[in-house]
């Protein structure tokens, strides 16, 4: 689970670092099943909900948390984060950017974090720490000089110490001889494998957060993976749950296609990518499978194997209450599209996942919005799955869908940074639980709202003379 999420020099982020507080702070008693129990007491928030004005810095807290999980994965800083600091004020090209997340991965917290030139793609420090009652420093990274290890070593056993030692001594060769852009984390995690209760199994657990608990959703993105497309989900339940929404939608199945059949369906770049995925994921036994999925404003088509078998494909077809022919997928409406990007989030199997996803409402009917949070919660109200997302819909913008400490604004000061606040900071009773919240916030009581000025484009449209602009 995301406990707390912080950044610093990052687009509209300037050097005074915003953060993304998912521990609740409230004492309020409504909807208790939005907050997640851990073994550290902690109160974890489901939810988080993020409203601002555009070009206000939503979508940078949502682009944020994907650049620090591509440097991750991929372990090293990327060619294009060299224009990435944030432009607003002078000085800020040549000042260190901070990424730093705190996590609660089976039954331990961590907060792993680092800082970095992007103009120079250096990584100047990083760290790991296993937070209780007092953070215990599992490592510390100082440019490409020194990785100090004394948290891992201390809990290590011989053979893993000697691990250790030799890893670390190919990471800072590397890292001298190279530009410095690389990550400790990733080059001791990825491809590597440790021992259940390993002190070294920590790195594992973080790194794996990233790539498997992790689902981001951006507007006019599809998500990276459909479980439930593949892996014998019941497309029957997926159809009623479709229709719930008013799609017209009665049923789903897959219509098989030839592998050489492909190309007709799949840009050719992407046809190479996904071929490529493929043939990692050969099954390594009669009995396991596997699925890749591709989504496209025309066509829902999945690449299936099974065991020995050759793999095929299959193509999405839809059928509506009183049509007698299937509908292609590419022949749907842009909300009903838009609602496949979700399906993940209510059927997925993993108990402990962060849905993020920017531009929520994108092509959807409020009520549709209502109707999908509504169901995640419920759907997930025995787990530890996450919702954090942008809107601009403040028609769920009520205490009938979200605690007060799981609504948040952002606005630009000033300087033209964006900052991020709760509306748990108007804890008076402009923000009483039975407020109007969303006809406040329009009213401009909690700001993250645009600041429009019909006087300046009139004047400049020569419907007015600019004497009468500022009136």
């Amino acid at each position: 689970m995301l406990i707390r999420f912080s950044f610093k020099n990052f687009r509209s982020v300037g050097e005074d670092p915003i953060t993304l507080d998912m521990v609740s702070t409230s004492k309020i008693q409504r909807f208790k099943d939005h907050i997640c129990a851990t073994s550290h007491n902690a109160r974890i928030l489901r939810n988080a909900v993020i409203y601002g004005g555009n070009a206000s810095g939503k979508s940078t807290i949502f682009t944020a948390l994907l650049f620090m999980r591509h440097v991750v994965l991929n372990g090293a800083l990327p060619q294009g984060a060299q224009v990435e600091y944030c432009k607003c004020g002078a000085g800020l090209k040549d000042q260190d950017s901070v990424f730093d997340i705190q996590l609660y991965i089976n039954g331990r917290a961590f907060d792993y974090g680092f800082s970095c030139n992007l103009t120079q793609l250096k990584v100047i420090s990083e760290w790991l720490y296993e937070l209780g009652d007092k953070p215990e420093k599992l490592f510390e990274r100082t440019g490409s000089d020194s990785v100090d290890c004394q948290g891992l070593e201390q809990n290590s056993s011989e053979v893993d110490q000697t691990r250790l030692g030799v890893y670390r001594d190919d990471f800072l060769h590397r890292a001298r001889e190279g530009m410095g852009s690389e990550l400790f984390l990733s080059a001791l995690a990825n491809g590597r494998n440790y021992l259940d209760g390993s002190a070294l199994a920590s790195l594992a657990d973080v790194y794996s957060w990233f790539n498997s608990n992790f689902s981001p959703i951006g507007a006019g993105q599809s998500p990276m993976s459909s479980e439930f497309y593949g892996h014998g989900a019941n497309l029957d339940k997926v159809a009623e749950v479709l229709a719930s929404f008013d799609t017209g939608i009665n049923s789903l199945h897959k219509q098989e296609i030839g592998m050489d059949e492909l190309e007709k369906y799949i840009p050719a770049e992407a046809l190479l990518s996904i071929k490529r995925i493929v043939s990692e994921n050969i099954p390594s036994g009669p009995q396991t499978e596997s699925t890749v999925t591709f989504r496209s404003d025309d066509v829902f088509l999945s690449i299936e194997s099974k065991g020995v078998s050759e793999p095929h494909a299959t193509v999405l077809k839809l059928r509506h209450e009183g049509s007698v022919l299937d509908f292609d997928f590419g022949e749907e409406s842009d909300g009903t599209k838009r609602l496949f990007d979700f399906m993940d989030i209510l059927f997925t199997k993993s108990k402990d996942k962060l849905f993020l996803i920017d531009e929520l409402n994108r092509s959807f009917h409020p009520m549709l919005t209502q109707q999908l949070v509504s169901l995640f919660n419920r759907v997930h109200a025995q787990d530890d799955c996450q919702l954090v997302f942008t809107t601009h819909e403040n028609a769920i913008m009520s205490f009938e869908y979200f605690r007060r400490d799981e609504i948040w604004f952002v606005e630009r000061n000033g300087q033209g940074h964006s900052v991020l606040f709760p509306l748990d900071k108007f804890a008076d009773n402009r923000a009483r639980s039975d407020a109007r919240v969303n006809k406040q916030y329009l009213e401009g009581r909690y700001g993250g709202i645009p600041v429009l000025s019909t006087g300046r484009a009139l004047s400049a449209l020569g419907v007015i003379g600019e004497s009468d602009a500022s009136a």
